[in-house]
């Protein structure tokens, strides 16, 4: 029986927002080749390359994350949700809307996610959330 979708997603978002690392590293995928494209177009090609950002982003205590699926499909081996999150650097701060594309792949009997595309709404928004400007 295929795994359930929605719950790989939902514990996708979990993992993030509780900045559990090793939850996190479970859902990306087995192969040496991850691509995830941040906002400012940068492209990280590994798994261990996200993984390392992810470590040092979970490492801040005041930033948070709400994200929601906006639209999916899901074939039989290959699954993409579309998903628009809310990220605040800190808790009284106003939120910026990012979309963010995941696609998933059946790899040995769970949904992992093999690419992701990251896409700020108001990217000098974000950069300044982010605190990638002055």
């Amino acid at each position: 029986m295929k795994p359930s979708f929605d719950e790989a997603v939902q514990r996708h978002f979990d993992a993030i927002s509780a900045r559990d690392i090793e939850a996190f590293k479970k859902h990306l995928s087995r192969g040496e080749t991850l691509y995830t494209i941040v906002q400012n177009g940068h492209a990280f090609k590994t798994p261990a390359e996200i993984i390392a950002v992810h470590e040092a982003w979970f490492k801040d205590p005041n930033w948070i994350w709400e994200g929601k699926i906006v639209h999916k499909v899901v074939g039989e081996d290959l699954a993409m949700a579309l998903v628009q999150y809310d990220y605040r650097a800190k808790a009284e701060d106003k939120p910026v809307s990012t979309w963010l594309i995941y696609v998933f792949q059946l790899q040995e009997g769970e949904w992992r996610i093999v690419h992701d595309q990251n896409t700020a709404l108001d990217f000098p928004a974000f950069a300044r959330a982010a605190g990638l400007t002055e």
